[in-house]
């Protein structure tokens, strides 16, 4: 398995490859929102670029509305993107729309360039995300990280990091280009142990944005490996868990 990184959604156009299984991954905090409320039951999420689709969407069809920019939630949702509040009383059985700043903008990106699969990528579900991916034989992915505004953030790329590098230990695959072998390096020297993990990443960008608007409380929680499940986008336009 080839592991290739992305920096930005605004050069996906440059790392494209027909049949590569896209990861689409923004830890601060939609990537990780996501597979929180699909972990804890959620039955199915509706990804859109907009706030204006997210509230009409979500007022038509009397789905549980996600919606932030700027770190902010939206005053009409009900939910922002703090993975915490993404709670089993609150979201189980239910179908989630939502928008972010940054992840699902990257999900539409790599979908209208004709990714032939895409998944959600956090810490939380690495491990089953990989298992999936050796499972069924894929060749080649490609790692989009969200980013801020079409730059780089550490810890987005970060996660193609610890991806390859478990990939690695576990005879499944290498990082490829030197975006991905870059950052599997830096993971492997600072970042493989969950304290150097988050000392290394407080001097981010978006570690600073999230302490401005008082939302630290989820930083530990998006840089934890779990075993939540794998995430794929579906032919139906929804994220789905894959069990």
């Amino acid at each position: 398995m080839k592991i290739y990184l992305c920096p930005s959604p605004e050069l996906y156009a440059l790392y494209h490859r027909p049949g590569a299984s896209v990861i689409i991954t923004d830890i601060y905090r939609a990537s990780t929102t996501i597979t929180t409320a699909l972990e804890n039951g959620a039955q199915r999420m509706l990804p859109v670029a907009t706030v204006e689709e997210c509230q009409e969407i979500g007022e038509s069809l009397g789905y549980l509305m996600a919606a932030e920019r700027n770190v902010l939630r939206c005053p009409f949702a009900q939910l922002g993107n703090d993975p915490l509040a993404y709670t089993p009383e609150l979201v189980g059985g239910k179908t989630i729309v939502i928008t972010t700043t940054n992840g699902t903008r990257s999900l539409a990106i790599a979908r209208e360039a004709g990714a032939s699969e895409i998944l959600i990528g956090s810490f939380r579900n690495l491990p089953r995300t990989l298992e999936y991916l050796h499972g069924r034989g894929c060749t080649e992915v490609v790692v989009l990280a969200a980013g801020w505004r079409g730059q780089v953030s550490t810890e987005d790329s970060l996660y193609a990091g610890a991806l390859a590098a478990r990939a690695q230990s576990l005879g499944y695959g290498e990082p490829v280009g030197d975006a991905a072998v870059m950052i599997t390096s830096l993971w492997t020297a600072y970042c493989q142990e969950p304290s150097g993990r988050l000392d290394y990443i407080r001097s981010a960008e978006h570690y600073q944005r999230l302490a401005k608007a008082g939302h630290l409380d989820a930083v530990a929680y998006c840089l934890e490996e779990s075993d939540a499940p794998a995430i794929r986008l579906e032919e139906d336009g929804y994220l789905y868990p894959i069990l």
